[in-house]
């Protein structure tokens, strides 16, 4: 008697203060890959109903916790407090202003394996001193390292009523070829330990148990989770189990999964998306598409994520939070520009199409209650210039280099040719004998002065241009009697020769031409 009692004035109180008269809410990822000494920004998004009795402080605070829900782990960071655990101690930081910002945001660096696995937001409301309202986030964020066995899932998915969509569940082990079972299950919660069933499949000949519409992309090695023809009844959360066969059987499962975001039928204008019709590429040969979009008035957004899909509503995504549903043309060449402009690098001209912007507004209905609301654009054409294909111009290419190369060759010739080094011009007898030792220098002007012979017989180089006097033994020139012997050397064998000679700094070798 005392219990039923007990119990009716629990649920009276439960009416007298319903969740809609409460929207205290926070939102954090589920979960985040991280690597041994690195460093990690881990989110959270509050809000709560405007006081009217004025402004309120903010305090914020943030918990550890276990394998399952962070509860009343304990406390390893208070910002109002400027506390900090021991063992984060220069290794954490808020990120933004909780009063303005409403976010308790915060970062660890140096990362350690015993920093794991569950960190939960917790908010505080006070007017004055005085104590007002708390709550914190049921799942918080789960902190796994990259080279351990885990399994990884997308937080959203958007969809369009009657199209394909593919869940994904990324599992980070070095072989896939171990797994040895995938469940998935789903609910209404955003816990996956409160939900039901609806796909498994196991490695003994790849058998299954499926429900309607559901199925595995390749078992094992892709276990994303296929709904054919999406239905209103879809818009659930989605979690994927993993079991590994190693030294003793391994599970993996996220504790907040995949939720299905669906577009509404009657394209309700609470969340209205803008863009404009045509876009062009920047002059750095990079293209940002402009998206803006409005929300209930009076209500500040949990949570709002953006994507960007392409060709079409249905089409595959150009932007995506979680890269690997990026299509393979897009990957590492998009980016979003502050609030949801789609950035994309190096544009070519495959790039010519249209894009859609997807924008996912997560608004607080109650005590940690959230609803979420999905609209897209009317989509921007991206109109790139196309240009002819470089290999059909290969051969204006060659002509041109070898126009250039004879262009260049007649400028080397017609420079040699006015300096004399060829197609010189003389009178008589064309025979060039190049001199470059054996000079005996003789003085046959005594008003000249002529430089003497080096040590090895050449001449010494002249500082300035002018005339050389120098004997030139010619006999080498005579032409041989019938006996095969050179004619007999006459007095004037030796004669007197004229040289131009060159500065210092020009070729050693002198040349002329003997008459």
């Amino acid at each position: 008697m005392i219990s039923t009692i007990l119990l009716l004035l629990f649920f009276i109180i439960q009416g007298s203060c319903s969740d809609r008269d409460k929207p205290y809410c926070t939102v954090q990822r589920g979960a985040i890959n991280v690597e041994e000494k690195g460093s990690v920004t881990i989110s959270c998004n509050f809000t709560y109903p405007e006081q009217k009795d004025g402004p309120v402080e903010v305090r914020v605070s943030w918990r550890r916790g276990g394998m399952d829900r962070c509860g009343n782990g304990e406390i390893i960071y208070n910002h109002t407090g400027r506390w900090t655990h021991t063992n984060y101690q220069g290794r954490i930081s808020a990120v933004g202003d909780p009063n303005r910002d409403r976010t308790a945001t915060i970062t660890i660096n140096n990362l350690r394996r015993s920093d794991r696995p569950m960190f939960c937001c917790r908010v505080e409301i006070y007017k004055g001193s005085k104590f007002k309202e708390a709550w914190q986030n049921r799942h918080g964020t789960y902190m796994q390292f990259k080279d351990e066995f885990s399994v990884e899932q997308t937080d959203v998915v958007p969809a369009i009523i009657g199209e394909d969509i593919t869940i994904p569940c990324l599992v980070h082990y070095k072989d896939p070829s171990r797994i040895d079972e995938v469940t998935w299950t789903v609910g209404s919660s955003d816990l996956c330990s409160e939900h039901n069933v609806i796909f498994e499949m196991w490695n003994e000949g790849n058998k299954s148990q499926n429900k309607g519409q559901w199925s595995v992309v390749n078992f094992p090695q892709d276990l994303s989770l296929r709904i054919k023809d999406v239905t209103s009844e879809d818009n659930k959360q989605y979690c994927c189990k993993v079991r590994m066969n190693l030294r003793n059987y391994s599970v993996a499962s996220p504790i907040h999964g995949t939720e299905v975001v669906l577009v509404a039928e009657s394209r309700d204008l609470t969340v209205k998306v803008l863009q404009p019709e045509t876009t062009s590429p920047d002059i750095d040969g990079s293209a940002t598409l402009n998206c803006s979009f409005t929300n209930q008035p009076d209500i500040v957004p949990l949570w709002i994520d953006v994507f960007w899909r392409v060709d079409s509503p249905r089409g595959p995504y150009a932007y995506h939070p979680f890269i690997e549903l990026v299509d393979s043309n897009y990957r590492g060449r998009t980016e979003l520009r502050g609030r949801a402009d789609l950035h994309i690098k190096g544009v070519k001209d495959t790039d010519n199409s249209t894009y859609y912007c997807f924008v996912i507004v997560k608004n607080c209905i109650g005590n940690n209650k959230t609803i979420s609301t999905l609209q897209y654009g009317s989509g921007t054409k991206l109109q790139v210039k196309e240009t002819d294909d470089p290999g059909n111009n290969t051969w204006v290419y060659i002509l041109a280099a070898v126009f250039a190369a004879l262009i260049i060759l007649c400028a080397v010739v017609i420079i040699l040719k006015k300096k004399g080094i060829i197609c010189q011009k003389r009178s008589g007898r064309e025979d060039v004998n190049y001199l470059t030792s054996g000079i005996a220098l003789k003085d046959e002007n005594p008003s000249v002065q002529l430089p003497r012979a080096t040590s090895e017989g050449s001449p010494m180089a002249q500082e300035d241009p002018g005339i050389l006097y120098a004997h030139v033994n010619v006999t080498s020139l005579h032409p041989k009697t019938s006996n095969g012997n050179k004619g007999s050397r006459l007095d004037n064998d030796s004669q007197v020769l004229y040289a131009a000679v060159k500065p210092a700094s020009a070729p050693q070798d002198i040349y002329s031409t003997v008459k």
